[in-house]
């Protein structure tokens, strides 16, 4: 079968711009050709990639996969804008390709943001191609809840619009798969029919994230001894990283205890002055790290921290760093609510605290640091042995695979 997928992101993008292109070479490796139709990448700097220029077209194979890159304006920084700039200049630019877009059997279309959905509806359309929805996030509650746009007349006209276009994305698509339950529940109360949606959990590149053992001199050359709380990640305002401060004032009868921040973010510069202020000499902050260094990195945390803040629409999302942490086995700590909360609380990898309660996160950190070592590793197998079983590749890329063969099986052109 000839799979298309529609995303705004995609390799050598990193961050949560590598989900596709795993999700692409999975399709591969089950005997589809995959055709990905995306842009220039610059994410997340908002700088083009080095070896790349705005161009009308250009081909890459990649992967074994056949990438069709389009034009875009390149933008990822606080401007409204820019951003939608970024955003419409792609879809128009991928819905414009019409002799791409008739070139496959069925679309996916990896939604994050919205806009990507509109060259999959030329698509059916105009030459009689369907398309399934994979939503990584809801729109237009990511806009509504970002700090990109402020109350006001022009931004709920835009809201009002953003709604009208994405209940057409999923009205006229062949089914809509989500990252978590909770999301199909909010989907189908604004009227997406519950046969219509599917979970599927992203997976993470299992070459990469797997169990790995620590490497000491790593662990010595960076300082880290005792007991180490790792966050790393994107430091973003959405993770509310200020918990894991504000808890060391109740773990300082540990003094052996030390949180690592390893990644970046718009927090960070705040997060660094927050922790000099209150809790010096017991945060460790090693800055951007590729997605290599990250990954052996992981395994000097004797705990790894997730966190997010409790707002609605994010009970309602899984974040990708819940897979990554269990793929690689490692025990976890968590500040989570909703869908992630349970899942991680499913895999008996760790404990759950209440988001933005730094006085519960303090008691689970303090938990597992009374545990000791041996059974926080059983900790990290079983969560490792729960993502195998329910989060991994094997499982995902079949589950949607299933879903665009029973697209292209069900779908009656409408000149029918």
């Amino acid at each position: 079968m000839r799979i298309g997928i529609i995303t705004q992101w995609y390799d050598p993008e990193g961050g949560s711009a590598v989900l596709p292109g795993i999700i692409s070479r999975s399709l591969v490796a089950l005997g589809h050709e995959v055709h990905v139709l995306t842009g220039f990448p610059n994410y997340p700097s908002g700088q083009l990639s080095p070896g790349y220029r705005i161009r009308p077209y250009r081909f890459e194979k990649m992967n074994g996969v056949a990438v069709h890159r389009v034009p875009l304006v390149p933008s990822h920084d606080r401007s409204a804008v820019r951003r939608a700039a970024n955003y419409l200049s792609f879809a128009a630019s991928a819905a414009a390709r019409l002799d791409l877009l008739r070139k496959v059997d069925v679309w996916l279309v990896y939604s994050s943001p919205a806009t990507v959905a509109l060259p999959a509806m030329m698509a059916r359309w105009l030459h009689g191609r369907p398309y399934v929805i994979l939503m990584e996030d809801l729109w237009p509650d990511t806009l509504a809840e970002s700090d990109y746009v402020r109350p006001g007349r022009r931004t709920d006209l835009i809201i009002r619009m953003l709604t009208r276009f994405c209940d057409s994305a999923h009205r006229n698509a062949s089914s809509v798969a989500v990252i978590a339950p909770g999301m199909a529940d909010i989907l189908n109360s604004r009227g997406v029919p519950r046969d219509k949606l599917s979970v599927v959990y992203n997976w993470v590149d299992e070459r990469v994230f797997r169990p790995r053992t620590p490497d000491p001199q790593m662990a010595a050359s960076l300082g880290l001894q005792g007991f180490v709380v790792m966050y790393a990640g994107s430091m973003g305002n959405l993770q509310g990283l200020d918990v894991a401060v504000d808890a060391l004032e109740y773990l300082a009868d540990i003094p052996d205890l030390t949180l690592v921040f390893a990644g970046s973010g718009v927090e960070e510069r705040r997060l660094r002055e927050s922790a000099a202020r209150y809790a010096p000499g017991r945060v460790v902050f090693l800055g951007q790290q590729p997605i290599e260094r990250m990954v052996e990195l992981m395994p000097l945390g004797d705990v790894q921290l997730i966190s997010l803040r409790d707002q609605p629409f994010l009970r309602s999302i899984m974040p990708s760093k819940v897979q990554s942490t269990l793929a690689c086995g490692r025990p976890i700590v968590a500040a989570l609510a909703g869908d992630a909360a349970r899942l991680v609380d499913e895999s008996g990898a760790g404990f759950v605290a209440p988001p933005g309660d730094p006085y519960a996160l303090a008691d689970a950190i303090r938990r597992m640091y009374e545990l000791g070592a041996e059974k926080r590793e059983e900790l990290g197998r079983s969560g490792r042995q729960f993502y195998l079983e329910r989060l991994s590749e094997r499982v995902g890329s079949v589950a949607l695979a299933r879903q665009l063969e029973k697209a292209v099986r069900d779908h009656v052109p409408a000149d029918r």
